[in-house]
């Protein structure tokens, strides 16, 4: 039973986050410290010239080869954050964004897109109402570098925003109040260490981080719940799911339109040390010596300053490790640091990544600026010999050359295998699944074990149902899921990691599972027709979506909507924002006689602890197939009337 209370959360009561507690203030001094709290400050020095950096020159200076920037412009872009306007472009136009920059109080953007895809990109986006004014779509052209405004120097025309400071005293945040400080610092000149960057939330004890991302993902549920009632409202229909009532009937939280089962958190055993990869960026700390770590802030030159990844506590102590004989590696050799200097884009150690298996076995993968063929043995051979001489467990050594502005390579950048094996086995779930150096696999397999189940145990496909697996990396869910369905389809934009998810499911022996390659809005809508034409009009569909940061393609929701033999839909989401977006989609009625589907449960997973993010998994279900909640007990008073009545029917009798 979907509704049954007990498995319904028992978050911590409201006034435990967000409000003063213990020895708290009286109200009127609350106030008037909350308000202290803010102080007016000039456009952040890093922020206030971001349209030189967004030009030629700067942080988003060069624009990497096959791609090109464009500058947007919409009245409404003004106040919306980066990250709306960049997921709001890629579902409507179907493109990638390779890259977006604006600042919140812009009303334009620049966006870089491959250049095959510029022509597509402006007919989706060019005269398309955002909200509600048209966006204009231009070449990005280069800004002068000798017209920037020099650092530190202020623009009197700049506008001025508030920097929020510390809390007061006893004042336990919400993971909201946490975010938008962390956003309020960014770029405004407050210097932090990579400890404070890393695990924002390790001055918290860990049931309070739980509650406040429970918390968070609930705000996450009202959300879409508030979103689907407006817009029902807007086709002059009623969604009963989005009703207050529905939310006491079913025993969910106050506006909540399905019930939350309790936070699944990382075992207490594994709070530290979880993360199975991580990349070091190899450069200079603030002492000038040379440091293989994270980075700590951007300097004005573009230059980054480098810490010692050696206090952060989701790094494994075999990581840190690492690190060291890779510093001790570059400070020996003949082969300079990447200069990331606007002038300079010169040198050759770059940056370092690992991954490291349940079992102990390590791979490796070097990123450097390209340099002479016939000196790459040089460079390669003694960092191979140190890494096995260490005894970290390396088994797999690669080089990739990349010679963009950013670390982020571009696809196809060379790769070049110079050592061991060429894929690290990673066990899930009594399964083995063999990654590349490029591979996407959960960085949390623990937790990433416990969501799995939880999905699994949600989706439920029975021994006859087709499962599609969209946006599906390596395989794993879907190949998790293989001995319970007829057969298991999986979607997935990258080539490599389709190969990976074919090559995984020979590895372990299935042979009922499929993978195309190709985005999820071209490849679904022609292929689902094909299967179940193929599978016979009975089979039950249920889909796992396990998407990007933002979310599907509305042609990718339409599909699905579109499937009448679609049942079941677990959703599982690295940005509940994106998800309430998509779940409207999935459940508006907005044509006559259709069946949509509707919210049942949802839960949220600390994959990440010490850190601002949370995943959410929502289950929904067809509208047709989903019980009747309970109804409420009658109140009191009309208990009391209705024995009333029945007692004066009996003595007329």
């Amino acid at each position: 039973n979907p509704w049954d209370p007990s498995h319904t959360s028992r978050p911590p009561p409201a006034s435990t986050f967000g409000r003063p507690t213990g020895a708290a203030m009286a109200t009127a001094e609350a106030d008037a410290q909350a308000e202290a709290m803010e102080v007016e400050q000039p456009e952040a020095e890093a922020e206030e010239d971001g349209a030189a950096q967004a030009g030629a020159s700067g942080k988003a200076e060069a624009v990497e080869d096959g791609c090109a920037r464009l500058h947007l412009s919409s009245k409404d872009f003004i106040r919306c954050p980066e990250g709306k306007v960049q997921t709001w472009l890629a579902k409507t136009s179907g493109i990638g964004i390779h890259k977006c920059f604006k600042l919140k109080q812009w009303n334009f953007a620049f966006v870089t897109v491959r250049k095959e895809e510029i022509e597509a990109f402006t007919k989706a986006i060019a005269g398309t109402t955002f909200r509600s004014h048209p966006v204009d779509v231009k070449e990005g052209h280069k800004r002068d570098a000798n017209q920037r405004r020099p650092k530190g120097e202020e623009d009197p025309n700049a506008k001025r925003r508030k920097v929020q400071k510390d809390w007061p005293e006893g004042y336990v945040p919400t993971l909201k109040d946490i975010r938008d400080k962390e956003k309020s610092h960014k770029g405004a000149g407050v210097d932090k260490t990579v400890k404070q960057k890393a695990a924002p939330l390790l001055e918290y004890d860990y049931a309070t981080q739980l509650g406040m991302k429970e918390t968070y993902v609930k705000s996450a549920v009202r959300a879409f719940t508030k979103q689907a009632k407006l817009k029902s409202e807007e086709h002059g229909s009623t969604v009963e799911w989005t009703e207050p009532e529905w939310a006491l009937r079913t025993k969910a939280p106050v506006h909540c339109g399905c019930p939350l089962d309790p936070i699944i958190g990382t075992p207490a055993e594994h709070l530290e040390g979880y993360r199975n990869k991580c990349e070091f960026t190899i450069g200079h700390n603030a002492a000038g010596e040379l440091e293989v770590g994270f980075v700590r802030k951007i300097q004005d030159d573009m230059q980054p300053l480098i810490d010692s990844a050696e206090d952060i506590p989701h790094v494994p102590a075999v990581m840190k490790r690492f690190a060291s004989v890779v510093r001790d590696c570059v400070k020996a050799s003949p082969f300079p640091v990447f200069d990331r200097r606007r002038e300079a884009k010169s040198g050759v150690w770059r940056l370092v990544m690992c991954r490291l298996s349940a079992n102990g076995s390590m791979m490796v993968m070097v990123q450097t600026a390209s340099f002479p063929e016939e000196k790459r043995e040089e460079l390669t051979k003694p960092l191979v010999a140190a890494l096995l001489a260490a005894d970290l467990g390396v088994t797999s050594v690669f080089l990739q050359l990349n010679d963009a502005a950013s670390d982020a390579a571009q696809p196809g950048a060379p790769l070049i295998h110079v050592h061991g094996e060429a894929r690290l086995k990673m066990p899930l779930l009594g399964l083995t699944f063999e990654i590349g150096p490029l591979s996407f696999f959960q960085t949390n397999p623990i937790t990433c074990a416990l969501l799995y189940e939880k999905a699994l145990s949600w989706l439920s496909p029975d021994s006859k149902a087709l499962a599609l697996d969209v946006c599906c990396g390596v395989g794993t869910i879907g190949l998790c899921m293989a001995n319970r369905c007829r057969k298991v389809v999986g979607l997935e934009l990258v080539p490599e990691a389709v190969e990976s998810a074919k090559q995984n499911a020979a590895l372990n022996g299935i042979s009922n599972a499929s993978y195309h390659a190709g985005k999820a809005e071209d490849v679904l809508p022609d292929l689902l027709p094909k299967l179940l034409a193929e599978l016979g009009p009975d089979c039950e569909v249920a889909a796992v979506l396990d998407p990007p940061r933002p979310g599907l393609h509305k042609d990718v929701l339409q599909a699905l909507r579109d499937c009448a033999q679609l049942t079941r839909i677990v959703y599982i989401s690295c940005n509940p924002e994106s998800l309430a977006e998509d779940v409207v989609k999935l459940t508006a009625a907005s044509r006559e006689g259709e069946d949509p589907f509707v919210p049942v449960r949802a839960v949220a997973v600390d994959m990440f602890p010490h850190t601002v993010h949370v995943e959410m998994v929502l289950l929904l279900e067809r509208k047709s197939r989903v019980l009747e909640p309970p109804p409420l007990p009658p109140k009191p008073e009309a208990a009391d009337e209705a024995a009333a009545a029945a007692g004066t029917a009996d003595d007329g009798k």
